[in-house]
């Protein structure tokens, strides 16, 4: 194969795409070295993390794209994935080079999603992430023959300790000139169905494709049978026929034994058990047990419920002792000296109340309830990424189900305690139309932070302050436990009759990733605890200080 050789440019724009658990988001701040730029495309809810960083020959602006299993576009959020690396995403350029990110531990399941990057024919760099882990577990992989096979530059990292930055950087800058053809994965049937569609899709609509990842789009629509890109398709002049070319094409795939969508699975983990065979070397599984043994007790029916809530009610007691001065300090200390100052630097008038009775009043009000928030989301980020909060969403499922939802709904719900802003904002991950509605509408009934205050005051007003255990548990603390609960305690009975009455229809499958413990990265955490509190502030907050001051 003939590798081509692309016009070099100093400003590059790369993507970082990878399953979830993969240390995406670890690797991007470590890439970028500072909190990213946090905003949302155009039109959807779906976040758009930007950084940047700069090397002897420009700048390179990366984008964090939302974790992803496939490029099946099942999801808001992939859908979004999709068109960005297409170039189809409006106010994003057009990608230069894609940074796929692998769990090396579990390098044939990561590698479904890389399959699907390569069809897109943009140039690629594929980074081996948690290889401390390889080195420690007995697991051996060649790295160079791997980098042979898949025709791509493969670098070993271990983002937590920002080792193989460096190389990813240097790698990203020489893929970004070339592009080496990729051998095809799918069947030769299938590549000529999908040659064939492209062929007429451009005699009948020239503009109809992107000139970006043409072949690729082509095997979506054959692949996918939700039909939403056929659709969009077909409402273009002259592609009226095109499900009808979609139908025919199936029925000739399932004539030879390779029917929709269940082929393009078995074809590409063929393909990579294949290019694998000889250079990934495992040894015996009973050497991998260390997060077996610890799942057997955290996803026991029984026992991981239990762990489940002596965690939550340890985030409680830790969200009133750890904040509870700081609320206070800004009430009673820090907005009446504000107050004071302003009295004495401003005349009695209108522009004194302003900002006395305005602009203070309508920024403690914000500030106030962001201790809480801020102690919640650094509780949840040790969680998840320790690992622990896959575990409690798949314990959590059994009773999702039974309320008309699945285990996903677990983490927005979660959110929603600190504030339902976020909480909604964190359904579009739900597959399912039905399950997102209904977590929507109840997310709302979680205890959020707004309503801690009012909490507090009622607590420190008629519970005496009674501790046990050398004062580690304290009467206070659980009251305000089962205060926050009691809006969890009415969504139950609200869930089940909106899935029984109003949202009918057939439970979905919850099918999760389990990944492996690990130390939580302290850098990692703060900057998911810096981004959820920049959030609140520009969205919920933003509209509390308008209301004050109105």
């Amino acid at each position: 194969m003939t590798t081509s050789i692309l016009s070099p440019k100093a400003d590059l724009t790369v993507a970082l795409v990878g399953n979830p658990n993969t240390g995406k988001s670890t690797l991007f701040s470590a890439l970028c070295g500072v909190p990213a730029r946090i905003g949302n495309y155009p039109g959807v809810t779906v976040e758009k993390r930007v950084g940047k960083y700069k090397d002897d020959r420009g700048t390179v602006s990366v984008i964090d794209m939302p974790g992803t299993y496939s490029l099946t576009a099942r999801t808001l959020d992939e859908k979004i994935s999709v068109d960005v690396l297409l170039g189809r995403q409006a106010d994003t350029p057009q990608i230069d080079a894609i940074v796929a990110i692998v769990d090396a531990t579990n390098l044939e399941r990561n590698l479904y999603l890389f399959t699907q990057l390569r069809d897109l024919q943009i140039p690629l760099v594929l980074v081996l992430n948690m290889w401390d882990r390889i080195q420690t577990s007995g697991i051996r992989i060649d790295v160079e023959k791997l980098q042979d096979r898949l025709g791509a530059a493969v670098i070993t990292t271990v983002a937590a300790k920002r080792h193989g930055v460096n190389e990813i950087k240097s790698a990203v800058r020489a893929a970004s000139s070339q592009c080496r053809p990729a051998s095809p994965v799918l069947s030769e049937q299938l590549q000529t169905e999908i040659s064939d569609l492209k062929s007429w899709i451009d005699s009948v609509e020239t503009q109809a494709l992107p000139t970006t990842g043409r072949e690729f789009l082509c095997q979506r629509l054959i692949m996918d049978l939700d039909g939403a890109l056929a659709e969009e398709l077909t409402r273009r002049p002259g592609l009226e026929a095109l499900p009808e070319r979609l139908t025919a094409a199936r029925q000739r795939l399932a004539d030879s034994g390779q029917r929709v969508p269940g082929v393009e699975t078995r074809q590409r983990y063929a393909w990579i058990r294949q290019q694998l065979e000889d250079i990934v070397h495992r040894p015996p599984d009973e050497m991998r047990t260390g997060s077996d043994r610890i799942d057997h007790i955290l996803t026991h029916r029984i026992w991981g419920l239990v762990f489940f809530a002596v965690v939550m009610f340890a985030v409680f007691q830790m969200m009133t002792w750890g904040t509870d001065w700081l609320a206070t300090g800004i009430t009673d200390h820090l907005q009446p000296w504000l107050v004071d100052q302003v009295q004495v630097a401003i005349a009695p008038g209108p522009l004194r109340s302003l900002m006395s009775d305005g602009v203070i009043a309508g920024v403690g009000s914000v500030i106030v309830f962001l201790p809480q928030i801020l102690v919640l989301f650094f509780f949840i980020g040790l969680l998840e990424d320790c690992g622990y909060m896959a575990r409690a969403a798949f314990v959590m499922d059994k009773l999702m189900t039974k309320l008309g939802l699945s285990g996903k709904s677990f983490l927005p719900l979660m959110s929603s305690f600190a504030c339902a802003v976020p909480g909604i904002l964190a359904t579009r991950v739900i597959e399912n139309w039905r399950d997102r509605l209904i977590t929507i509408l109840i997310a709302p009934l979680m205890s959020c932070s707004a309503r801690l205050p009012v909490y507090v005051l009622m607590i420190y007003t008629f519970v005496p302050d009674v501790s046990w255990m050398g004062g580690w548990i304290g009467l206070r603390g659980l009251v305000l436990f089962w205060m926050q609960s009691l809006g969890l305690l009415v969504a139950i009975p609200v869930a089940w009759i909106f899935k029984r009455y109003i949202f009918p229809g057939e439970e979905s499958a919850f099918v999760m990733e389990l990944p492996s413990y690990k130390l939580p990265s302290p850098r990692v955490v703060f900057f998911r605890v810096w981004e959820r509190g920049q959030s609140f502030i520009s969205r919920a907050g933003t509209l509390i200080f308008l209301t004050a001051i109105l």
